[in-house]
């Protein structure tokens, strides 16, 4: 698993709140997407069909990544909660995105990036074409 030092935790000795699990799991991502060289197209996109976490593009790839963050694994990976029902609503999403911004001529990809925030560090593992 990824370890990202650069980012410092807001959450560090206190009970985290979904919320903001979920937003800082999102601050990782970007960090992360940023650092391999993606550009952040959209982040929490939401249509009547539902939200897509963030959606980025490298070159002619346009990528919508389902951003999944836990404190621990009480419950499973992080990533095993991207059941084929969710992948199939970020899909129609993705369409429904596509649509509205008048993209063509890109190639499409989903990913998974699951996050960990235990003792104090934040951990990642990015699934690139995970569905």
């Amino acid at each position: 698993m990824a370890h990202v030092p650069c980012i410092v935790s807001p959450f560090a000795g206190s009970t985290v709140d979904k919320l903001s699990l979920g937003k800082g799991g999102e601050d990782v991502a970007v960090a992360a997407a940023l650092a391999e060289g993606y550009q952040v197209l959209a982040r929490n996109w939401r249509c009547a069909l539902g939200e897509l976490d963030l959606v980025l593009r490298k070159g002619k790839t346009i990528v919508f990544v389902e951003v999944k963050t836990r404190t621990g694994r009480h419950y499973g990976e992080a990533w095993e909660s991207v059941t084929y029902a969710k992948q199939a609503r970020i899909r129609r999403v993705a369409r429904w995105y596509a649509k509205e911004m008048a993209i063509s001529e890109h190639s499409f990809r989903f990913d998974v990036f699951a996050v960990e925030f235990r003792h104090g560090r934040w951990q990642y593992r990015w699934f690139k074409n995970a569905f």
